[in-house]
């Protein structure tokens, strides 16, 4: 911090002058400690680099919009997050539920949860429905209730042709798989609970 000298009411600028130069002076200092050599910070890239602590009560990345945020009792991010090494959790797991019975399938590349729950009453499972295709790598739990909700094979990798069939309270996990050169797209069966495949 600067070591700054306080100009009494009842000095006068011409006295003053030297004070105000060291003031000016040590202000220089501190700015060529953070801008200088140490390159802590670099106004025209506006760029800050640390290699300390940061202790703070809330971190805010900020782009026009929020993309992500550290507050005292949760971390928000608002684009794709990559992890390229393992991942230890320290409690369990939550998936994302779509909220409240789906009546329309997601449409392509348009799966924002991990479960969704099927409406197997409304009239659009009245027939057997296609599964849009998923994200490389991306799974999604399908669960069925009030009914039988029939898929169709269209999409569906190993199975024999015949529609699956979800019974009342089952579950179907699928994992999209896109392999070009071995020609393989669709959804990979991982598990299944009370449902009828055919392979």
């Amino acid at each position: 911090m600067a070591n700054i000298t306080t100009i009494l009411g009842t000095d006068s600028v011409s006295s003053s002058r030297i004070v105000i130069n060291n003031n000016f002076a040590a202000l220089n200092s501190e700015l060529l400690d953070i801008a200088g050599p140490s390159g802590l910070l670099d106004v025209d890239a506006q760029t800050l680099t640390l290699t300390g602590l940061i202790t703070g009560g809330t971190l805010r990345i900020n782009n026009g919009a929020d993309l992500f945020k550290v507050e005292s009792n949760e971390i928000n991010a608002y684009l794709p997050i990559k992890l390229n090494q393992e991942v230890t959790l320290g409690k369990g797991l939550i998936y994302s539920i779509y909220p409240g019975g789906l009546t329309v399938l997601p449409l392509a590349n348009a799966y924002d949860h991990t479960t969704y729950v099927l409406d197997a009453t409304n009239p659009v499972f009245s027939n057997p429905v296609i599964l849009s295709d998923a994200d490389n790598g991306q799974e999604i739990t399908l669960v069925s209730i009030g009914g039988v909700v029939e898929i169709t094979p269209d999409n569906i990798i190993g199975t024999d042709g015949s529609d699956i069939i979800i019974n009342d309270g089952g579950t179907l996990t699928l994992r999209y798989i896109t392999a070009v050169g071995l020609s393989i797209s669709g959804f990979a069966i991982i598990s299944s609970s009370n449902c009828a495949i055919y392979y």
